[in-house]
């Protein structure tokens, strides 16, 4: 039975291998490929335009952010085969990102970095229609709704115009340039010991600006919004592997009252839609009297709906709906100030938290945290 388990051990360690050495192999083609890109690029004499143009489209014709990403992906293959999934998608696609629809274009310098370096591969394997014999065979579709030929902006040209642009539209509130360059700010890596090293004041703000743009565009950041807010490691944890928790008595010296109150108005919304980060803020918001008045009661209370929040867990039978490896740190700290809650309150009081805790489980709006924090509010696209 011992030399089943280390044969087992054995395999266990090749497939990691294998599944480490898979992704440098991904990471470096996608290198290479967004290089061979840039070279050829450069061997042309352009003269660049770094004019922002607005869409031609009509505004109610915008791709929505998920929307641009669901066409691209479903126009072109860029994990196996590195081709053309559907001619007719991919026709829509690029007439979007050739008239400047801000959501698609990201999606396009991704295709371009991609079909250069796999072009031959394309061929080789028939299995798909390269990009480039795509063009051959679509070029003439690709056109306005008058029927006038387009022509690629020269912006995609160069990949280099894409920090630019990318950086241009982040200032201009497009929400998904904005919220890709919050983390240009803050956090930016783990040091050898894995611990999130603090960040500047300056940083932060600088996040907790573009942050806040992504969420009026529809984005649901508040957890990293909360972070950035509170922490100077701009994360809730300290460490890697999720284990050292930031806790809420250590925020940020030079952080304003009002900006505490907000981030913890942020949490309750979080908490609304069951995040155990929400409510475990909730609960030491109101134990400790920091962006709420202080109230045992509450606290108790809150600290209660983590523990039915975690039996949810156990009911639902999906840990995916929250991070599952952030959890232990969150129910431990949970479970002390739960502790000095119950040896402070009276009978009285703790029947008071638990009618409060009845009524704090109606107003949790979904008990799949994560699904709520990944989805995109819908709004109308400025072009």
């Amino acid at each position: 039975m011992s030399s089943l388990n280390q044969i087992a051990k054995m395999v266990s360690k090749k497939l990691i291998s294998i599944e480490i050495i898979f992704c440098f192999a991904i990471g470096l083609a996608y290198f290479y490929a967004d290089n061979l890109h840039r070279e050829l690029i450069h061997q042309q004499d352009l003269s660049m335009d770094f004019t922002i143009y607005p869409s031609t489209i009509p505004e109610n014709q915008l791709l929505r952010i998920d929307e641009a990403k669901k066409l691209y992906e479903s126009a072109f293959d860029d994990g196996v085969y590195y081709g053309v999934i559907y001619p007719e998608k991919l026709i829509k696609f690029l007439k979007h990102a050739w008239q400047w629809d801000k959501n698609a274009m990201p999606y396009y310098y991704k295709l371009l970095g991609w079909k250069d370096f796999y072009d031959e591969r394309g061929k080789e394997d028939g299995i798909m229609m390269s990009f480039d014999e795509f063009m051959r065979k679509y070029r003439d579709q690709i056109v306005d709704s008058a029927g006038n030929p387009l022509v690629e902006p020269i912006v995609f040209k160069n990949v280099e115009m894409r920090g630019y642009l990318w950086d241009k539209f982040a200032d201009l509130k497009y929400p998904y340039f904005a919220y890709r360059k919050s983390y240009s700010y803050a956090p930016r890596w783990f040091d050898e010991q894995g611990m999130m090293p603090p960040s500047t004041d300056e940083q932060l703000e600088k996040s907790i600006e573009y942050l806040n743009y992504a969420i009026e565009g529809g984005y649901h950041c508040y957890e990293a919004l909360t972070a950035r807010i509170l922490f100077q490691e701009g994360e809730h944890y300290k460490d890697q592997k999720y284990e050292q928790l930031n806790k809420l008595t250590e925020y940020r010296s030079t952080l304003k009252v009002e900006d505490l109150k907000q981030a913890i108005d942020y949490a309750q919304l979080m908490a609304e839609h069951s995040s155990i980060i929400g409510i475990l803020r909730m609960t030491e918001a109101y134990f400790y009297g920091l962006g709420r008045e202080q109230d045992p009661v509450k606290a108790y209370a809150w600290s209660l709906l983590s523990d039915y929040a975690k039996q949810k867990i156990i009911e639902i039978g999906n840990n995916f709906a929250w991070d599952a490896e952030q959890l232990p740190p969150v129910w431990e700290y949970n479970k002390e100030i739960q502790n000095r809650l119950e040896q402070m309150l009276t009978l009285t009081e703790k029947q008071a938290a638990l009618d409060y805790l009845e009524t704090l489980k109606t107003k949790v709006v979904t008990w799949n945290y994560n699904k709520w924090r990944k989805q995109i509010d819908d709004f109308h696209p400025k072009p």
